[in-house]
């Protein structure tokens, strides 16, 4: 086994907007631990949320090595490139519970060759200009093709994006420290999380225009939403859900919803507790040719936050060719 351990990496990038994780990545693993597995694939896992494989080191170790989902490998054609007796070195950050397990962002093939699996941790542990990013598959624009919002919103993180601010209250920020995500966090068993978290995603949203209705489908966890465009609809006449109950308007090019009637008990990915007074407030602006989107949202909830808390910013573009692919969380072991 060739083992290489680098410490103390500044974060180089860092993702903008909202987080990319499906749990705390800092809980699991060390950005200050990184380095090199070398060895024999003995079992693969290409699944979501997290494709992993077994790899038996020359010394006999079995070490479990975590990365990016099917779904992201697949859109990087990297999926099924490695099987079961191929020799790999994985690059990543080490487990810092001690576990014989690494978060790899890097793998090179028996011939040398080195690629990306997850370009956004990648950066964050140093380690992004040793590849040349791949790019996702793309076809040619059509004729027509440009006109409308119903249809696929690929993540774009640009200058624009912000990251949330939230002012806790103290019994929020208690709760916060009271978290254990290596037991808590209910993504470990791939229960799928309702709003506002699961807006927080690095994957493809679509819009789809229905009688009275916008229907908002995400990838990741297969969630999907409802927004009632008929201003005289009643939110009170719906039974609370994971993803609320949202009411829509348009105001020019920008598609506002508000959301409240959420059962989902978190905020975010961390712990943070939600009260039934929680209610978020969207902005959803469309440029003028329907290229680029922007998503932004505000919440407020006297529980958790001191005042309005801002949600965070995310850019979204129109990539010919992509599709809503089905998520499917499965437990790898």
């Amino acid at each position: 086994m060739r083992l290489i351990r680098v410490g103390f990496f500044i974060m180089a990038v860092f993702i903008s907007g909202v987080a990319a994780a499906h749990h705390s990545f800092s809980a699991f693993f060390d950005n200050d631990n990184v380095g090199d597995i070398e060895g024999e694939i003995i079992d693969t896992f290409w699944v979501n949320p997290h494709t992993s494989f077994n790899i038996r080191s020359d010394s006999g170790e079995i070490w479990k090595i975590e990365t990016a989902p099917v779904n992201r490998l697949q859109r990087l054609a990297l999926d099924g490139t490695i099987s079961i007796g191929d020799r790999v070195t994985f690059s990543g950050a080490f487990s810092r519970l001690g576990r014989n397990e690494m978060l790899a962002t890097n793998m090179t093939y028996a011939n040398g060759t080195e690629v990306l699996l997850d370009p956004g941790f990648a950066g964050r542990l140093g380690l992004l200009d040793r590849v040349a990013p791949v790019d996702e598959p793309k076809t040619e624009i059509i004729g027509g093709e440009t006109q409308g919002i119903y249809r696929v919103w690929t993540r774009d993180h640009g200058p624009n994006d912000q990251d949330p601010v939230r002012n806790f209250t103290a019994a929020a920020l208690a709760a916060r420290e009271a978290w254990n995500p290596v037991v808590d966090d209910p993504a470990l068993q791939c229960i799928a999380p309702g709003m506002p978290v699961v807006m927080d995603t690095p994957f493809p949203i679509s819009f789809e225009e229905a009688e009275g209705q916008i229907l908002i489908q995400i990838e990741q966890w297969d969630g999907r939403r409802t927004v009632h465009m008929d201003s005289n609809f009643n939110p009170k006449s719906q039974s609370s859900s994971l993803m609320g109950t949202s009411i829509g308007k348009w105001e020019g090019r920008t598609l506002i919803i508000e959301t409240s009637n959420i059962n989902w008990p978190y905020v975010d990915e961390f712990g943070t507790p939600k009260s039934e007074g929680f209610t978020m407030l969207e902005r959803i602006t469309f440029s003028e040719d329907n290229l680029e989107m922007t998503w932004e949202a505000t919440s407020s909830d006297p529980t958790t936050y001191n005042d309005q808390a801002f949600l965070g910013r995310a850019g979204y573009k129109w990539v010919p060719g992509v599709e809503i692919k089905p998520y499917n969380c499965t437990l790898a072991n």
